[in-house]
């Protein structure tokens, strides 16, 4: 018995050994397998992965088309930097709005009516102008579509040895002939291998027809981009999402806005379709303003739908620089408010008006205006106009024609920049600190006036409104005696006066970068003669703008050791120092220190009367809070130059007689200068001139006054301690 359990655990033991060889042989055979399995896959992956990097780096020439045909590159706009006043106050800015784009390829050929008339509706525009522009599309899309398959077939028939061929059959065929093809003709054989099909061509028959097939063309591409709208409303964009019309997508596009454009866009300017500077200051600083795009690139798939972007394809927008102007936005409102008042009441034509910094030469305002007065009618070239012209002739129009200021503000040219106006005695006082610079006349030295009646040594008859027997020198700018200015101008010479005019920057452009900007009129060293010497002495046979005015006006308005140089005038706000304040240059000498401030000392009397003259109609309830000083000034409106086909008659002396530019030209505070202000009103109405009171005290004068009050306030500047500071009696 024990023998036989010992056979049977023997025998157990036996099967338990075999099942466990068996066991491990298909162990053995999996692992096998596996790894078999595992170094198969493995060289497939790396096949597939060697695969992809050669076909990454060096892809055969079809996967190109393909890879660039897959690769889109979406641009980022970036934003225009914005225009500042100068208290950082925006006058321009860019926001990004909307522009509906129409791919005619996917606008439905199906109830192609139907959502036209819908497009129509969502774009707010009328059917018979979407219509015709889309269904011209979608024609041409058709008929460019044939073409392309027609180029495709073509291409299907061509090897690379039948191209090749065709180049050297042409080359031949060239050589048979006796040239040889150089530059742009070699260039497009090599671009169009069968353009040689005719005559004389290796390959062709009798006819000239190539036996073989020709490649077309470069295939023409499918309107795929309309424009169908300018910015839309945020409604008209809501609209368009929901309507949901194949082909019809939104484009970004920035938008330039401007605050209050009938205030500053004469001088801010206006900026393109692409966003680009076109105009005034948009277009000076445009390379400072300007934005750079930003773009990223990506692969899609064959449907369009990203992929993936690559590491580095993206660059972010840069955003333009902001830049503020010199324009305070309130100051340049009253200007224009005070200018439109005063055109209004004195029927003018037109004004015309700046206010600067004197102490810094930064343009603070700068203001232009229009309007057609009922009585006014054009000028017909053929009427001789007299001297003596009466009150009851034609009054003409005197202000140009200026259709783009009708389209927008922008578009206006700038007459205060631009045009050109006789000073009158506004000019007097240059000429007066010229021969007191000189020492050729002194302050207190008296001066025969003949009760404003006198004749020059060459015979030239003299006129003064304020006829007395004597003046000083002083009281000769005063009263703006035409006879003492003559008597004392005229001991200069010629290249002396002639040399202040130039050194007061008339004759010449300010430089402030505006386009357009007049250089003025000064008449030559070889024409100056001694009737030039007198009309200069008052102010004609010069022209100036009001640009040129102030800055020259700015030499007796300027403090300290200032005082007699002119600053140099910038549309661009200075740079303020770390205390606060702006460290002004101190410019170009013209006359010395004592001159000026004795010119400025004299010219307060000018104001003094305007005030009193003002007391009797106008004036503040708590008076007038800052003593200024200034000039007036009254001068025949000179013609323009005569249209095409047209010329001055004969008999007219260039002017049109008894029509003014009415001008004031005045600083403040008188004790301590800071602004300097310049208006011309451009022909005032009939009913003044018959009053006498046309002149440039009571016309332009008043705008200046208030003008000046109300900026000096709004600037801070402390109130003069003078009797303008309570309000005069009103005269009876």
């Amino acid at each position: 018995m024990n023998a036989v359990k010992d056979a049977a655990s023997l025998s157990g033991s036996a099967g338990t050994v075999a099942a466990r060889g068996r066991s491990s042989v298909v162990a053995g055979g999996s692992l096998a397998w596996a790894a078999a399995i595992f170094g198969v896959l493995s060289l497939a992956m790396g096949g597939i992965f060697a695969r992809v990097v050669s076909l990454q780096t060096q892809p055969p020439e079809g996967l190109v088309e393909q890879m660039s045909d897959r690769t889109s590159v979406r641009v980022e706009r970036g934003r225009r930097g914005d225009v500042l006043d100068r208290r950082g106050r925006p006058l321009a800015a860019t926001r990004f709005g909307f522009r509906a784009i129409l791919d005619p390829s996917e606008f439905p050929v199906k109830d192609t009516f139907k959502h036209l008339e819908l497009l129509s509706e969502v774009l707010g525009q009328p059917l018979e102008k979407v219509g015709p522009r889309v269904m011209n599309a979608m024609a041409e899309n058709e008929r460019r579509a044939k073409a392309i398959a027609e180029h495709a077939q073509i291409e299907m028939q061509l090897t690379e040895e039948e191209k090749q061929e065709e180049i050297e059959d042409q080359a031949r065929a060239r050589e048979a002939e006796g040239s040889e093809p150089t530059g742009e003709s070699a260039d497009a054989a090599a671009r169009n291998p069968a353009a040689g099909a005719a005559e004389g061509v290796v390959g062709a028959d009798a006819q000239g027809v190539s036996t073989k097939p020709v490649s077309a063309k470069k295939p023409p591409r499918l309107i795929r981009y309309l424009v169908m709208s300018s910015v839309l409303s945020e409604a008209q964009v809501e609209r368009i999402k929901r309507a949901k019309i194949p082909g019809l997508k939104l484009e970004t596009r920035p938008v330039r806005e401007m605050v209050s454009p009938e205030i500053a866009a004469a001088m801010v300017g206006k900026v393109g379709v692409e966003g680009q500077g076109l105009l005034a200051m948009e277009k000076l600083l445009d390379e400072r303003l300007e934005a750079k795009d930003g773009s990223f690139k990506y692969v899609r798939d064959a449907k369009g739908r990203p992929l993936w972007v690559e590491p580095g394809a993206y660059t972010p927008p840069q955003r333009g620089e902001d830049v503020r102007l010199s324009l305070d936005l309130e100051l340049q409102r009253i200007v224009r408010e005070e200018l439109e008042r005063g055109v209004e009441e004195a029927d003018a034509q037109g004004g015309r008006a700046i206010l600067i910094d004197s102490v810094t030469g930064e343009i603070l305002a700068i203001a232009d205006t229009i309007r057609k007065p009922a009585d006014v009618v054009e000028y017909d070239w053929a009427t001789v106009i007299p001297k003596d012209k009466r009150l009851d002739g034609p009054r003409y129009i005197t202000v140009r024609n200026d259709p783009g200021r009708a389209l927008h503000p922008a578009l206006a040219h700038n007459r205060v920049v631009e045009d050109l106006y006789e000073p009158g005695s506004t000019f007097k006082p240059f000429m007066w600190a010229a021969s007191t610079e000189l020492g050729v006349a002194r302050p207190e030295e008296v001066f025969n006036t003949h009760w404003g009646q006198w004749a020059t040594p060459y015979g030239r008859p003299i006129k003064d409104v304020v006829k007395r027997a004597t003046m000083t020198w002083r009281e000769v700018l005063i009263n703006s005696s035409n006879v003492g200015m003559v008597q004392g101008t005229a001991r200069m010479t010629f290249e002396q006066m002639r040399g202040f005019v130039l050194a007061f920057g008339f004759g010449q452009r300010t430089n402030i970068g505006i386009p357009g900007e007049s250089v003025g009129m000064v008449t030559g060293a070889k024409g100056w003669s001694k009737y030039t010497q007198t009309s200069v002495a008052f102010g004609h046979e010069v022209a100036v703008t009001p640009l040129q005015m102030a800055r020259a006006f700015a030499a007796f308005s300027r403090p300290g050791e200032m005082s007699g140089t002119l600053p140099t005038l910038t549309l661009l706000a200075r740079e303020v120092g770390a205390d606060g304040r702006i460290v002004p240059e101190r410019g170009k000498r013209v006359v010395s220190t004592a001159t000026a401030d004795e010119t400025r000392q004299t010219l307060r009397g000018v104001t003094q009367n305007l005030d009193k003259k003002l007391a009797a109609r106008e004036v503040p309830e708590t008076g007038w809070r800052y003593e200024l000083f200034g000039k007036s000034g009254t001068a025949d409106i000179p013609m323009t130059n005569p249209p095409p086909g047209k010329k001055k008659p004969k008999g007219s002396d260039g002017y049109f007689r008894g029509q003014y530019n009415a001008s004031f030209v005045a600083g403040g505070p008188a004790e301590s200068p800071r602004l300097v202000c310049v208006v011309v009103i451009d022909d005032p109405g009939r009913e003044l001139i018959r009053k006498k009171m046309h002149y440039g005290t009571y016309v332009s004068g008043p705008v200046v006054r208030r003008i000046m009050d109300k900026s000096l306030a709004y600037l801070g500047v402390p109130a003069s301690m003078t009797p303008t500071n309570a309000a005069p009696a009103h005269a009876d």
